[in-house]
């Protein structure tokens, strides 16, 4: 798999359970692990390459294990 189709599918992953988790993407701004609104809105349109900090905020206000996001 190349880093393009990788980046493409963790986004899709990332809003699939954010979505199943029923939190907006502007609510991704509020809690302990805050991540911008615009960087999710990125990162899941795959008009981003997310960063390791980005990824590991993104588990952690979504409340998964960073390996279970990670496993594409």
């Amino acid at each position: 798999m190349e880093y393009e189709e990788f980046a493409r599918k963790l986004g899709l992953k990332i809003k699939e359970i954010r979505i199943s988790k029923g939190i907006t993407q502007e609510a991704m701004e509020e809690g302990n692990y805050p991540i911008s609104y615009r960087t999710v809105q990125d990162i899941e349109n795959g008009q981003s390459h997310p960063s390791v900090r980005s990824i590991f905020r993104i588990a952690k206000r979504l409340e998964v294990d960073l390996k279970d996001l990670m496993n594409i």
